[in-house]
């Protein structure tokens, strides 16, 4: 998690990041995150401010009212002696990053930093999903990336000003939706632990409610699907030689794969609580049946009547007859059935099976020795190939940066295997291009050799910018 966090910060932000930031973090942690009452109470101030109930700048009077409100409600009253001293307490905490004292008028308002703070929390909570405008935000940064992709001090600028600045948005996006899956198997675990009355209808609105999710999810997947324009535009950008150019580029990238995971792991939980949901809908059908039959039986012994008819003795034991009438609005039916009929049963020959005749297979000895030849040159060019591959990994580590062509050509001149030599070639730009340590670049420009005058390939630089 913590690299995570790490990988987010642009790297001008972690070139002038103190080195001892963490133990000042530790020493001022409790002031920069606020206990639950503090956070509650300049999250009130803020809202008052904003919808005008008091002016942006406030007497103390303001504050020990909305302290005295938000303790109540936390059920944090105190004594009325001890309740001065919390009050003071209370609000030299918040004076040291959430409220900015004025000491010649003698009044207060909110810091920047918990305004910062107090808009992080709404957006967080009411954030609501629009795929739309994520569309329209990556059309934003696909268009402004196709015009700062000129130097590296253009794309720095779109880098902090564009995709810094929109990917909280993203994110969140994603947070809102994973936010309601969570509310959604909430209700379902609720709904598995408690007997409702309405338990069937609760059952429908919660898959409503996940069709829903599963809706958005998939038009947020559509409206992501921009990024690959921008994985392209970064892939065939000249600004490869820059350090700092190639460190960006992999945090773009390993933000959107991020986007990606995400998303499907949205998916795999939807479709893991779809059988769940299908599940319930069975064990209540079920249940219910078993409660009609429950109900059933109960009001047949409650409003059934018996009475003795007779004593009847058998070889060893007594039996007592026993006349039983049921409920008057329950009609009674004679069931007739023939034993007789249903115990004959006629008889039937039991023949021995016939004989099975064993097939006797005739093998083609040339064909299979054709195939099994066949085979073992395959096996043989396979092998050639990986060593070929494991050559140009070799060399990459050392060289930093090839030309395929030349190994195109060696492989035709030292194995002769037109077809080895083209399986190469797209094993190489299948497995490099899938890594972000390594930047593969093809033109249309013939690579050729004097000796295969009547071969050509097209122009294939592999670079490893890993260091």
């Amino acid at each position: 998690m913590q690299q995570k966090q790490l990988s987010i910060v642009p790297p001008a932000a972690r070139a002038t990041r103190p080195l001892h930031f963490p133990k000042l973090l530790r020493e001022r942690y409790n002031l920069l995150v606020p206990r639950q009452e503090d956070g509650l109470i300049v999250l009130a101030i803020y809202q008052k401010v904003r919808s005008g109930t008091i002016e942006r700048t406030f007497p103390e009077r303001i504050i020990v009212e909305t302290i005295k409100q938000v303790y109540t409600e936390l059920g944090m009253s105190s004594a009325r002696g001890e309740e001065t001293q919390k009050y003071d307490e209370t609000l030299h905490r918040l004076l040291r990053h959430f409220l900015d004292k004025n000491i010649e008028e003698k009044t207060y308002q909110l810091s920047t930093y918990a305004e910062n703070f107090c808009d992080l929390l709404e957006k967080e909570v009411h954030t609501a999903i629009n795929p739309s405008q994520i569309q329209k935000t990556f059309n934003d940064l696909v268009l402004l990336l196709g015009r700062k992709l000129e130097s590296i001090d253009d794309f720095r600028h779109w880098y902090h000003t564009q995709f810094f600045k929109n990917k909280n948005d993203i994110s969140s996006q994603l947070r809102a939706l994973q936010n309601q899956i969570e509310e959604t198997v909430d209700q379902l675990n609720d709904l598995v632990k408690n007997e409702y009355d309405n338990f069937r209808e609760m059952l429908i609105g919660c898959e409503a409610l996940l069709d829903k999710i599963k809706e958005q999810a998939d038009k947020l997947s559509s409206a992501f699907s921009s990024k690959d324009d921008i994985k392209q535009l970064l892939d065939d950008a000249n600004l490869g030689e820059v350090y700092e150019y190639r460190e960006m580029k992999r945090e773009v990238r390993s933000f959107f794969k991020d986007i990606e995971h995400r998303l499907i792991n949205v998916s795999h939980t939807i479709d893991r609580i779809k059988p769940k949901i299908n599940k319930l809908y069975n064990d209540f059908e079920k249940r219910e049946f078993d409660r009609k039959i429950e109900s059933f039986l109960l009001y047949l012994f409650k409003n059934s009547s018996s009475k003795f008819y007779r004593t009847k003795k058998l070889k060893d034991r007594k039996v007592h007859e026993v006349d039983v009438f049921l409920p008057k609005n329950i009609a009674q039916k004679e069931v007739y059935s023939d034993r007789s009929r249903i115990t004959s049963i006629d008889y039937l020959q039991l023949l021995d099976p016939p004989p099975v005749n064993a097939a006797v297979l005739d093998f083609d000895e040339d064909d299979l020795a054709l195939q099994a030849e066949v085979r073992r040159q395959q096996i043989a060019r396979d092998k050639r190939i990986e060593e070929w591959f494991n050559v140009i990994c070799n060399d990459l580590t050392k060289k930093k940066k090839i030309n395929f062509g030349d190994y195109y050509y060696k492989i035709l001149a030292k194995d002769n295997d037109y077809e080895a030599a083209v399986k190469e070639a797209t094993l190489v730009l299948k497995e490099f291009s899938k890594k972000e340590e390594f930047e593969v670049t093809v033109t249309e420009e013939f690579v050729l050799d004097p000796k295969q005058p009547n071969i050509g390939i097209w122009k294939m630089q592999i670079k490893n910018i890993a260091s």
